[in-house]
């Protein structure tokens, strides 16, 4: 019961302030359940293999649905739809200079380009420009909706999955004891718009905002109370 509060308010909180993303369509608890107990499509922190000795494949060069069945990085959830880490990644020079960031990092970037990919059932042009990748101003509406998602995932995940942690079975938890998070997949599910953009919120007026706390009642005005003189007067019958 605990859970599902927070779950409550995660999703009032993403139609309230999250308009940019959402729009006026809304999410509703099916938007990701879909008649389920808990969502079919969630992930937690993947610590990798474990190996017996040698070289480490750093996580890469395996098969992952994590990255759209690419051979990048298995998790590329932790660093961005977790942690804060930046993904823009495009050099603005000819040649690699100083400064910028590695291949590894790269590539982290590369594998959630694939999640959101296999997670929307689109391309790369369905954001960008191929001509231009890192220009904003060449790119498509769509791409600022998902710099809005990604954020509200971020949210989602840091501010309502996490803090749940505690009251989770340890069944539902991952191998490092972590709740089972939120990503594109979640409320996408292979469609370019959660449920093919139909309007979840309409129904469910209570979920389309986070609940007011109750006003305070006014107190109540304390009488005046008379001074000790008065009441010995009143007390002994005063001058009459």
């Amino acid at each position: 019961k605990k859970v599902a509060r927070v779950m409550i308010q995660m999703t009032q909180n993403a139609n309230e302030n999250w308009s940019q993303h959402v729009g006026g369509a809304g999410v509703t608890c099916y938007t990701c359940h879909r008649g389920k107990n808990v969502p079919e499509y969630v992930w937690n922190i993947n610590p990798g293999h474990t190996v017996a000795g040698g070289m480490k494949n750093q996580m890469q060069n395996v098969s992952s649905v994590a990255a759209g069945l690419s051979s990048l990085p298995v998790d590329p959830f932790t660093p961005y739809l977790l942690d804060a880490r930046n993904g823009r990644h495009a050099g603005t020079t000819a040649l690699r200079d100083e400064g910028g960031v590695s291949l590894k990092e790269s590539e982290w970037g590369y594998s959630l380009m694939m999640h959101f990919s296999s997670a929307l059932g689109v391309n790369c042009t369905y954001c960008h420009n191929s001509r231009a990748f890192s220009r904003w101003e060449e790119s498509s509406p769509q791409r600022a909706t998902a710099w809005h998602g990604i954020r509200m995932v971020r949210e989602m995940n840091n501010d309502y999955v996490d803090p749940t942690t505690d009251w989770l079975p340890p069944h539902r938890l991952g191998k490092l004891g972590d709740a089972q998070k939120v990503n594109c997949e979640t409320c996408h599910q292979g469609a370019y718009k959660p449920l093919l953009g139909a309007n979840m919120i309409k129904d469910y007026p209570s979920l389309a905002r986070l609940a007011q706390p109750e006003p305070e009642a006014p107190a109540e005005e304390a009488s005046e109370m008379p001074e000790a003189s008065d009441m010995a007067d009143m007390a002994t019958g005063g001058d009459q």
